[in-house]
């Protein structure tokens, strides 16, 4: 399954990227110090008012000075990423789960931009013959193999998650490829040449 887009925006894919592709976003929040509303709006394609109503509905801490964080980035990415196969109260509470409370660093397992690293290395290592439920928990197996969490129970716990994540994105690119053959498909039988 080829990704096209890096996972969540709408910048051209290098797969290669695979476990930094946050790196992308990040450079340019380290240049700008932090990232405008506009400036998110223009990389994820997400409407600006999407974005505001994740901030006012607790899903992303508010910006600072009107420059969203690396971290909070990386939230509004995961969001992203999901919720085409999600509902969003479901990804939001998913990254709860993950993280804790969105305004408290102190109980998270993972960074963020780790955990959007992660899963964007298990979407890229997916193939087509991988599209199964034994694929996509080896792929994140590859992926956890060095991760090392505050808790006991982390490891489970990220697993857990990014299995979650990684079939919903999968799930979402395989539904727009149904859509996308049926758009074809309707196309065709409208042609002259179309015999029933």
């Amino acid at each position: 399954m080829q990704v096209k887009t890096i996972p969540g925006t709408v910048l051209p894919c290098n797969p290669q990227m695979g476990a930094d592709t946050f790196s992308v976003v990040s450079s340019l929040c380290n240049a700008a110090g932090g990232l405008s509303l506009s400036q998110i709006a223009g990389i994820t394609g997400l409407e600006a008012s999407t974005i505001q109503n994740w901030v006012k509905r607790g899903w992303v801490s508010r910006p600072t000075g009107k420059k969203y964080s690396e971290q909070q980035v990386a939230r509004i990415l995961l969001i992203s990423v999901l919720r085409d196969s999600l509902p969003l109260e479901k990804i939001a509470s998913l990254l709860q789960y993950v993280n804790g409370s969105v305004d408290d660093c102190a109980d998270d397992i993972i960074d963020e931009g780790e955990l959007y690293n992660r899963l964007c290395a298990i979407i890229f290592g997916l193939n087509e013959q991988q599209l199964s439920h034994d694929g996509i928990q080896a792929e994140i197996a590859r992926h956890l193999s060095d991760y090392k969490g505050p808790k006991l129970d982390s490891r489970e716990c990220l697993k857990n998650a990014l299995e979650v994540m990684a079939t919903a994105y999968l799930a979402a690119r395989l539904k727009q490829r149904a859509n996308s053959l049926l758009s074809v498909l309707l196309e065709a039988s409208k042609s002259p040449d179309f015999e029933e």
